[in-house]
């Protein structure tokens, strides 16, 4: 996944805010935008963190005791 997908993503769900998050119930990552959401593999998760390190739209933090993100959409990137 790229940053672009993801924009679009948000774009075609209609939301604002993206949410990359693990869920220990599940055992994986979930990316949720409003309500529609996907599972991502451990490997597909870390990729995005990777590139969003250095995103101003993208706020990370813990949850469930492992790396979550959450992007907010200003403007669609090329």
């Amino acid at each position: 996944m790229t940053k672009k997908t993801l924009y679009d993503l948000m774009v075609d769900h209609q939301g604002k805010i993206a949410k990359l998050r693990f869920y220990d119930m599940a055992d994986q990552y979930f990316l949720t935008i409003g309500d529609w959401s996907m599972s991502l593999s451990e490997s597909n998760a870390t990729e995005l963190f990777s590139i969003f390190k250095d995103d101003e739209q993208a706020t990370f933090s813990t949850f469930n005791q492992r790396t979550s993100l959450i992007v907010t959409q200003k403007k669609n990137p090329k």
